[in-house]
């Protein structure tokens, strides 16, 4: 009886802290940690009938790493903001190749005069109020300034070249970053797995030795050391909890997802049969590299944008050349005509005398005036104007000169950080090349350990229930097989990882 409780309370334990893994990996515990007899077996089968009630009623969906890195590189504001600077590039593209056209402007103005002034339309004094209206269109191009703007145009989209890269390396970055987290996660769902199989057979074997210590085979120290023991892994157990808990929250939170919203991964199955024989040399890796990935490319297009700087600050030395026409007319008050034919009023002495002595007379008229129509007006005062205009630099306090001093160190830099970017890119290759070597060697080391620690852990286990060693003894068997199995899990998901670095720089997509 007290057989199967301890069982049931081990079962429970999984249910605890591994109740969202998946329903296969419930079954491997079980079949790989508990032997049952057929008395044993239907009462496992009962509490295994309730967990799988429970996983089908409580069923959620489950992110591979594809969904992890879709939903990032949908949701990432980092990526937005990145995408938004791409859109700002591309109007400044469109900006510099309308920067060819002529422009077009308009001018309009209403003015009221008083006192003397020379009417511009009329050309004749006026001494009262006039009001005016004036009206003005025109339009300019650049012919020549020293090929300026078109190395603006290849400027503005070598640099939209370049954010676009940027947009794609830190999208592989963003997922790469994803794909680390990920793998935390598992290397932590195994770590807790094995603590808790730890602590279950602890359980069972403080069980079996307080049977002894009745019996009189076995002293109470050995007992207490066994209970000390299985304080130790339930501490590591919590410690396991927490690191796991942890990494959840790491990958959430690279997501953007709220910490307390429930989410579980999918477990694949990662295959080590291949070990390094199936590794490229870190020389062909590279080669690839230099002509693919976005940061090299990004930083090869800078380099070439960092060149046309150079040619737009030398245009300054040159003369320019451009065109512009125009086209105005205008209206005034002052612009007065006749309102219809005079009137005639008679005829009145002028105040003139002729050699015979009469009076001289002069007819006399009454005339109506108005001030010209306003379209008569338009029309009949347009005025057109032509001009070519030929600038030439001579001295501008040497900031043309300086300029081109600027644009020189900028080329400067810009090589160096390209062959910095390749330098960085290789020597990641070759250290994750290195690792990943290292790591499997470590792995199959580990796995040999594994293997024989665990011959010795049942042998020290048989002879400890017998009475022939004591609990101190078997503990450090037991720490052994413990501490080689987290050298298999380290060296296990450390191969993985650089794996995954070097699938990353040769192009390949991040999937487990």
């Amino acid at each position: 009886m007290v057989k199967i409780n301890c069982q049931c309370y081990f079962l429970l334990k999984c249910y605890s802290f591994y109740r969202n893994i998946y329903l296969s990996q419930l079954l491997i515990l079980l079949k790989n940690n508990i032997k049952l007899n057929m008395r044993n077996h239907k009462i496992t089968i009962l509490i295994f009938s309730f967990l799988f009630s429970f996983f089908m009623s409580n069923a959620q969906k489950t992110w591979s790493l594809q969904d992890c890195v879709d939903y990032a590189l949908f949701h990432n504001i980092d990526l937005k903001l990145q995408e938004l600077s791409v859109q700002i590039q591309e109007n400044n593209v469109f900006q510099s190749r309308m920067n060819l056209l002529p422009n077009l402007t308009a001018n309009a103005s209403d003015v009221n005069n008083w006192g003397k002034t020379v009417d511009r339309y009329t050309n004749q004094f006026a001494n009262s109020r006039v009001s005016s209206a004036n009206f003005y269109l025109q339009s300019s191009v650049t012919l020549f300034r020293g090929f300026q703007l078109l190395n603006s145009i290849k400027r503005e989209n070598l640099e939209l070249m370049a954010q676009k890269y940027d947009f794609d390396a830190q999208r592989d970055m963003k997922a790469m970053e994803i794909t680390t987290a990920y793998l935390q996660i598992l290397y932590g769902q195994e770590n807790l797995k094995s603590k808790i199989q730890l602590e279950g057979n602890t359980i069972l074997q403080v069980e079996r030795t307080q049977k002894l210590v009745d019996a009189g085979t076995l002293a109470k120290g050995d007992l207490f050391n066994m209970k000390a023991q299985l304080a130790s892994e339930e501490t590591q157990k919590i410690l396991a909890e927490n690191d796991l808990s942890m990494a959840y929250i790491k990958l959430k939170q690279i997501l953007d997802i709220p910490a307390d919203t429930a989410f579980e991964i999918q477990i694949p199955s990662l295959d080590l049969t291949q070990g390094d024989n199936k590794l490229m040399s870190p020389e062909v890796i590279y080669n690839y590299a230099v002509q693919s990935r976005p940061e090299i490319m990004s930083a090869q297009i800078r380099y070439e944008r960092s060149l046309r700087d150079l040619s737009i600050a030398r245009s300054s030395f040159y003369p320019s050349i451009s065109f512009s026409a125009g086209l105005g007319t205008g209206y005034s008050g002052a612009n007065i005509i006749l309102d219809g034919n005079p009137s005639f009023n008679g005829f009145f002495p002028s105040g003139d005398i002729t050699s015979a002595g009469d009076t001289v007379l002069s007819p006399s008229f009454d005339y109506r005036t108005k001030t010209k129509a306003f379209s008569d007006q338009i029309t009949e005062n347009k005025n057109y104007s032509v001009g070519v205009y030929l600038t030439m630099p001579i001295f501008n306090n040497f900031q043309t000169r300086n300029q081109i001093v600027k644009s020189k160190i900028a080329i400067q830099q810009a090589d160096l950080q390209l062959e910095k970017t390749k330098k960085d890119v290789r020597q990641t290759i070759e250290q994750a090349y290195a690792d990943a070597r290292s790591a499997f060697k470590s792995y199959q080391a580990a796995m040999s350990n594994v293997n024989a620690l665990e011959e010795s852990f049942n042998y020290a286990k048989q002879k400890f229930d017998a009475g022939m060693i004591n609990s101190y003894q078997f503990n450090d068997s037991k720490i052994k097989l413990d501490n080689a199995k987290n050298d298999l899990l380290n060296s296990k998901y450390n191969y993985v990882f650089r794996i995954k670095v070097l699938d990353f720089y040769f192009g390949k997509p991040l999937s487990l």
